[in-house]
C-alpha cells in the first residue's frame, strides 16, 4: 500500500535507519496492544489494560500510515516502468522474500490452530485459542499489516545505512 500525495508524489524520504524503527515498533507495538486487549477481559486493572493495548494499536495504525507514504513503499508497489533497474531488483528480491516469509507465518498459525483444536478436543492441553470475531479481527489486522510492510522491511534491513560524512 502506498499512499501518493502532492507534496512528495515520490515519497516522503525516510532514512533507513528511522525506517528500520518505525517498522520495529509497528512489528511490537500492534501485538503488544492486541495482547493487552486480550489480558484486560479478566484481569482486575482490565480497563487500564485495555486503553494501554488500544494506545499501542493505535500507535501501530499512525506508523503505519506514515509508511505508506514514503519512497521505500513506493518501491514496492509502483509499476515497472516507473523504478530503475537496481529498484526493481530489490523489488523483486523483496517480493519472493516476503512471500516465503509470509508463507511460513501463516503455515506456523494453521499448525498452532490445528494442534490446540485437536489438543482441546481430546482434553490433553488447553491452550489458547481465537473464539470470537475481536480474536480474528486483531490477527487478520496483523497479516494485513505484515503483508503490507514485510516487502519494505526486507528492503529497509537489506540496506546498508548511509555512511556518516
Amino acid at each position: 500500500m502506498f499512499i501518493r500525495s502532492k507534496a512528495h508524489p515520490f515519497g516522503r524520504q525516510l532514512n533507513t535507519v528511522t525506517v528500520r524503527i518505525l517498522l520495529t515498533g509497528l512489528y511490537l507495538l500492534y501485538p503488544f496492544g492486541c495482547i493487552l486487549q486480550l489480558v484486560a477481559d479478566g484481569s482486575a486493572g482490565g480497563v487500564t489494560l485495555s486503553i494501554t493495548g488500544l494506545a499501542a494499536v493505535v500507535a501501530a495504525v499512525v506508523i503505519f500510515t506514515v509508511l505508506a507514504g514514503s519512497s521505500l513503499q513506493r518501491q514496492t508497489q509502483a509499476p515497472e516502468n516507473l523504478l530503475d533497474e537496481r529498484e526493481r531488483d530489490e523489488r523483486n528480491r523483496a517480493a519472493f522474500q516476503s512471500h516465503s516469509v509470509f508463507s511460513g507465518v501463516v503455515l506456523i498459525g494453521v499448525l498452532y490452530m490445528m494442534l490446540t483444536t485437536d489438543m482441546a478436543n481430546n482434553d490433553k492441553l488447553h491452550l489458547w485459542r481465537p473464539t470470537d470475531g475481536t480474536h480474528w479481527n486483531a490477527i487478520f489486522g496483523g497479516l494485513i499489516l505484515l503483508s503490507f510492510t514485510l516487502p519494505g522491511a526486507i528492503i529497509a534491513f537489506g540496506k546498508a545505512p548511509a555512511e556518516a560524512d
